[in-house]
C-alpha cells in the first residue's frame, strides 16, 4: 500500500483519536508503537497522575509520521468520583480508551467509554482498589473482577444493539497467550493427522471438545525471564521487568487457577475454595501466589520453578475450554476441562524481591525500580504448555531477547514489548470488528492477530519434550499436587 493508500484508509478509520490511561513502563513501550510510520495515524493523549519530567521529555521526542501533532500530556489521578469530569472532554465516538493504570475500575470505565461510543483496550482487568493481604477471600480474586465484566457483557447481549468494541485483558499474558492455546491444540490435532473440522474449530465448544479429544489435562502459562542488569539491587528495593506495582498486587493475590475435571483427589483438592456464583470454571487457595512455588518446563531454561500467580487467563481459558456434562448441570463438574494456571520465574532480581513479601504486604518494600536501560542480557521465555495423556509435552511461545526488543523499538525491554506488540495486534483487531462489544482474548481470530504480533514476538518457537514435574513416576495423573513444591 503506497502512502496515498494508507492516508486514504486512515480518513476513514473507526479509531479517530487515543486516549491512554497511565503512563507508566508498559505506556511508554508503547508510545513509540502508536507512533510509528504503522501506528493508528490519530492523535494521542496520556494521562498520568505523575508525569514526571523523565516521562515528559519521552512524549516531547515522539514523533507521528506524516508530521501529525506531538502526543498532548495530563497530570491528572482518576478516581471513581471524578472519572465522568475527567475524561468527558478527552473521550468521544471514536476514541480509543486504552487503560494501563492499575488505580482504575476496568468493569466501570468500560461501561462509561461504550456510553460515549468510544472503543476500549487494557492488558488486564483491575479494580478500583486493591486489597493487598487479603488471602482466604474471594472478593480478592480475578475471578470476581472477571465475572463484574461478564456481567456487563451479557446485559449489553441482552440488549441486542451492538456496541462499540472492548477488548479486555489483552496484553502479552493475559492476551496473545489465549491464542498461542488454540494454535497449540492445532498443532496436535495436526501431529494426529487430524483434518477438517479438528484443525479449524468454529465455536468455544468445538474448541473445548478438541483439547478434550486430545487428553490436554493440564496448561501452564510457563515463563522463564532471564534479563539481568550489570548490577544488583538493595535489600529494601523491589525490582522487575515490566511493572512493580503491578507485579506486587497480582503477587499478593491468592494463588487462582482453572480447575479441571481431572482434578477429583489428592491432598490439593480438598484445600481449594471454590467461587459460589459465576461459571464456576476456577478455585483460589488461602496463599499467595508470591509464596506458592510451582514446577514448570520451557526449551531454553528446562526445568524450572516458579510461582503459582493469579492471572485473568487461568480462568478465561479454562472457561473457554470447558465441555459440559449434560447429565450433570453443576458447572463445577463438567465433562471436561484441564486444569489452567500462570507459572512464572520473574527475572533473578525479581525473584529476590518476593522476599519483601513474606508478610503478605509491600510494607517492606522502600524503593522500587523497572529494569529497562541497564539491562545487559537475558530473555524473556514466554508461552503455553500443553501436557497431554497421549502427546510429549508441547511449548510453544516467544524467545525474545533484549537485544531483538532494542532493535525493534525504543524504550523497550524484550517484557515490554511481547506486551505492547500485542496490544498493536488487538488495535488492529478493533479497526477491523468496531462493533464487537466487550470481547475477551478467546474470541479473537488467532491466526490474525499472532500474525499481527509475531515481529514483536519473534522468535516464536515450540518444542515437544518427554517432560514430568515428577521424573520416573510410574503413574502420572497430571494433578496440581505434581506441580506444586512442598517445604522441606
Amino acid at each position: 500500500m503506497d502512502t496515498r493508500d494508507k492516508n486514504a484508509s486512515r480518513a476513514t478509520s473507526a479509531i479517530t483519536r487515543i486516549v491512554v490511561l497511565g503512563f507508566g513502563n508498559i505506556g511508554q513501550a508503547l508510545l513509540p508503537l502508536l507512533c510509528a510510520p504503522s501506528g493508528p495515524g490519530v492523535p494521542i493523549r496520556l494521562i498520568d497522575e505523575r508525569m514526571r519530567p523523565e516521562q515528559i521529555a519521552q512524549i516531547e521526542r515522539a514523533r507521528p509520521p506524516s508530521g501529525g501533532p506531538v502526543p498532548g500530556w495530563r497530570r491528572q489521578r482518576i478516581t471513581r468520583d471524578n472519572l465522568a469530569a475527567v475524561l468527558d472532554g478527552e473521550v468521544g465516538p471514536g476514541t480509543l480508551v486504552i487503560n494501563l493504570a492499575t488505580s482504575i475500575g476496568s468493569r466501570d470505565l468500560i461501561e462509561w467509554t461504550q456510553q460515549r461510543q468510544a472503543f476500549y483496550l487494557d492488558t488486564c482487568i483491575d479494580p478500583w482498589d486493591y486489597q493487598d493481604g487479603v488471602l482466604a477471600q474471594a472478593d480478592n480474586t480475578n475471578y470476581r473482577l472477571r465475572e463484574e465484566v461478564l456481567a456487563l457483557q451479557a446485559a449489553q447481549r441482552a440488549g441486542g444493539t451492538p456496541q462499540p468494541t472492548a477488548v479486555v485483558a489483552h496484553g502479552a499474558n493475559p492476551g496473545l497467550v489465549s491464542l498461542l492455546v488454540k494454535r497449540g491444540l492445532q498443532m496436535l490435532a495436526a501431529r494426529e493427522g487430524g483434518v477438517g473440522g479438528a484443525l479449524a474449530p468454529q465455536t468455544p465448544l468445538d474448541w473445548a471438545r478438541l483439547a478434550e479429544a486430545l487428553g490436554v489435562r493440564v496448561i501452564q502459562i510457563a515463563e522463564r525471564d532471564s534479563q539481568a542488569p550489570a548490577g544488583g539491587r538493595r535489600p529494601d528495593e523491589f525490582v522487575n521487568t515490566w511493572s512493580v506495582d503491578g507485579f506486587v498486587a497480582e503477587a499478593l493475590q491468592p494463588a487462582e487457577l482453572g480447575w479441571g475435571s481431572h482434578e477429583e483427589g489428592g491432598p490439593m483438592a480438598a484445600r481449594v475454595h471454590h467461587h459460589a456464583q459465576g461459571c464456576r470454571a476456577a478455585v483460589y487457595l488461602a496463599q499467595a501466589g508470591a509464596h506458592t512455588p510451582v514446577r514448570s518446563w520451557s526449551p531454553g531454561a528446562g526445568a524450572f520453578t516458579g510461582r503459582l500467580i493469579s492471572h485473568n487467563e487461568s480462568i478465561s481459558i479454562a472457561d473457554f475450554l470447558t465441555v459440559p456434562d449434560p447429565a450433570q448441570p453443576d458447572p463445577r463438574r463438567p465433562r471436561y476441562r484441564p486444569t489452567v494456571y500462570y507459572a512464572y520465574h520473574p527475572c533473578d532480581l525479581a525473584m529476590a524481591s518476593l522476599g519483601l513479601l513474606a508478610e503478605g504486604t509491600r510494607a517492606a518494600i522502600r524503593a522500587q525500580r523497572v529494569l529497562k536501560d541497564e539491562i545487559v542480557s537475558g530473555v524473556d521465555e514466554l508461552g503455553v504448555l500443553l501436557l497431554s495423556d497421549r502427546h510429549p509435552a508441547l511449548w510453544l511461545g516467544s524467545q525474545l531477547d533484549i537485544d531483538r526488543a532494542r532493535a525493534l523499538a525504543p524504550c523497550n525491554n524484550a517484557t515490554s514489548l511481547q506486551v505492547v506488540g500485542s496490544m498493536m495486534a488487538a488495535i488492529a483487531w478493533i479497526e477491523a470488528h468496531p462493533r464487537a462489544g466487550i470481547v475477551e482474548s478467546e474470541a479473537l481470530d488467532h491466526d490474525a492477530v499472532l500474525a499481527h504480533a509475531a515481529p514483536c514476538w519473534a522468535p516464536i518457537v515450540h518444542a515437544f519434550a518427554d517432560w514430568h514435574p515428577q521424573p520416573g513416576r510410574a503413574v502420572r495423573r497430571w494433578t496440581l499436587d505434581e506441580f506444586l513444591v512442598r517445604p522441606d
